[in-house]
Order: C-alpha cells, then structure tokens, then sequence
C-alpha cells in the first residue's frame, strides 16, 4: 500500500466532489462546510498514533458526516468509479463467457489469456481507467483488485473467473478506490504515527475495515448485476451500494 503521508490532502474550501467526476452532475452542491476535515483528520490522527480499530472507525463516521456533507452528497464523489467499475464487471464476465470483452468495454483482451496475472491485471487496468482525474487512482485499484483475487504467481486464464472471483473482484475495487481517497484525505494526520510500523498497521486496518463494509453491501448488488445487468443499471446498483456505505459509516460514533 504506501498511501500513508503522500499528500496534504485537500482544503476545507475544495469542492465537495472535484468536476468531472460527480455522479449526479448539474445537481447544485452545497458549499464546502469551515473546517470540515477536522475532526476526521484529528480522530485519524488518534488511530494513527495508536488508537487501534475503535478510532479508525470513529474517524471513518466523522468523514462520512462531516468531511464529505454525508450520504446525500459523499457517493456523488465516486461517478468514475461507477462508470468504471460497471465495465470491468462486464468485461471479466464477457472474457469469463469465452468472449474477447470487447463488447463491453470497446478493447480485444483475447492476447491477454496465457500471460502473467499482473500484466494481465496492467492491460485491463489502463484500458478502462477513464481520461479525468479519477485515471491513476482507478487504475491503481483495478490493478490490485485482480492481482489481490486472482492466483498472484499463475496466468490468466477466463476459467479462474467464477462468479464468485468476479464478485470479490468487484468489492475489492471498491475497496481500494475508498482506501486511496480516505487516506487521501487523511492528509498531515499521517504525521502522528511515531514510526513507519504503526503507519502500515493503520493502513493494512483501515483497508481490512473498509473491505468488511464494502463486502456487505456491494456482494450482494454486484451479484445481482452480474445475472444480467445493463451498464447502466450496474452503475445505479453500484451507486445504491456506496450509499448504503455512507449511512452506515454515518452511525458511527
């Protein structure tokens, strides 16, 4: 992982959900709230320190509430993800169908059978990272979502894409494209862990925390999208998932 400390993160004035990237665009937001990463920032710091999973959970309902105006506005953040996220679904399950993946995502992936899971996963990655902001980021967590479900040292190979595969792949996505603009956020927190070992602690838990939501409640959608879903109606289950995510964060104390 390595996030931790990368980046100041962003301002209390930056936009609640950077353009270009909102999921619901031409909807009016409302204006960045004084001071808003504060207490996220400060609980994170608390869990950085050595606060354990308690903190790291409270930090992540201060971030759910405060840092990102709550469920109404925080999934918004996440449009490229969801675009994303539907083409990848549809693409391993195309390839895992005995398809090139074409279809789905517009690029003939069939060269990609036989060579090792990593340049597989690289492939894949940089032909359905979008051209925005989002591009390094979703291409990092497509990258590892299949390096993370699919057998590290083997090739690839359609017949390793069951449908339980694809679902963890999916909420392994997620899961590091949370991970990467949590820690983000985070921001100079990072500076509070007394040494390097307590940072990748933090890091490895917040992930661990992130992945038992996310599992709860985008399995259950992504499976009931991979039966036969549209694009489209992958993104609005996608999307109905993140929420749940957010209210859920939201109750933590």
């Amino acid at each position: 992982m390595g996030t931790s400390g990368s980046s100041k993160g962003p301002k209390n004035s930056s936009p609640l959900v950077p353009p270009g990237v909102d999921d619901e665009p031409g909807k009016p937001l409302p204006e960045p709230e004084g001071q808003r990463f504060r207490g996220f920032r400060t609980e994170f710091g608390r869990a950085v320190a050595g606060g354990g999973t308690a903190t790291l959970s409270s930090a992540l309902g201060k971030y759910a509430r405060d840092a990102t105006h709550g469920s109404a506005v925080g999934p918004r953040r996440f449009g490229s993800a969801y675009s994303s996220g539907a083409t990848l679904a549809q693409t391993l399950a195309d390839i895992s169908a005995g398809g090139t993946g074409q279809g789905p995502s517009g690029v003939n992936f069939s060269s990609l059978t036989g060579q090792p899971i990593n340049v597989a996963a690289q492939e894949i990655a940089r032909a359905l990272a979008p051209e925005n902001i989002d591009a390094d980021h979703i291409t990092v967590a497509i990258q590892e979502a299949i390096t993370e479900v699919l057998p590290e040292a083997g090739v690839f190979d359609p017949s390793l894409l069951t449908p339980d595969s694809l679902v963890q792949i999916m909420v392994e996505f997620f899961s590091r494209i949370l991970f990467i603009e949590i820690t983000n956020a985070a921001g100079d927190a990072w500076n509070h862990a007394p040494d390097a070992t307590h940072a990748t602690q933090t890091e490895a838990d917040l992930l661990e925390l992130i992945r038992v939501v996310v599992d709860k409640h985008f399995g259950p959608r992504v499976a009931q999208g991979l039966a036969g879903a549209t694009r489209g109606e992958f993104r609005k289950l996608e999307r109905a998932a993140m929420d749940e995510v957010w209210r859920e964060w939201e109750s933590q104390a």
